[in-house]
């Protein structure tokens, strides 16, 4: 029979013990001596980890970083360009506005890109508007938008020579100065 004492242990002898199984000591069965052994650990080996993902990332940043950050101002750079060629006038709504004539005002031009100046000794307001697809400008000018520009001339940037679209023919304008060659 067996004592009312701890009961007896027995080890399965069908359990296979792993050997290459670290075997666990508790720091207490340990002596005293042997308990604070490699517990000399420093900010740099306890986050090794860390510093290695931190070493990649500058690598990374050093080395890649100005071809990243090129790229992406280049793709900035189209974006910005292909916005404004898809804002600019076309020609056939430029000759429509043309056709109107004397009557033609602010309004027309306002749903299209632009580059505004005001003159800040008189208020004076420009418009400069680009052709889209063409080698013209039209500069839209006047002392406030509420009241008719004074002016409207469309460019020819090949030349630099103007037509004024209250008094010129426009039409024929764009047509002796599309196929000039610089």
């Amino acid at each position: 029979m067996m004592d009312s004492q701890e009961p007896e242990k027995r080890e399965n002898p069908y359990k296979k013990q792993n050997p290459y199984k670290k075997q666990k000591v508790k720091r207490e069965e340990l002596p005293p001596e042997e308990q604070t052994a490699g517990k000399t650990e420093n900010f740099l080996t306890a986050n090794v980890k860390l510093i290695t993902f931190l070493t990649f990332l500058v690598v990374f940043l050093v080395f890649l970083g100005p071809v990243s950050i090129w790229q992406i101002s280049e793709w900035v750079q189209a974006a910005e360009q292909e916005k404004l060629e898809e804002s600019a006038i076309p020609m056939d709504a430029l000759l429509m506005i043309a056709d109107k004539g004397g009557e033609a005002d602010w309004r027309d031009f306002r749903s299209f890109g632009k580059s505004e100046t005001v003159s800040e000794a008189d208020g004076f307001v420009t418009w400069r508007l680009e052709v889209r697809d063409e080698a013209f400008a039209v500069v839209v000018g006047g002392p406030t938008k509420s009241q008719s520009p004074q002016y409207i001339k469309v460019y020819c940037l090949k030349t630099g020579e103007s037509a004024d679209l209250y008094k010129d023919d426009i039409a024929a304008f764009v047509e002796a100065h599309r196929n000039i060659e610089n």
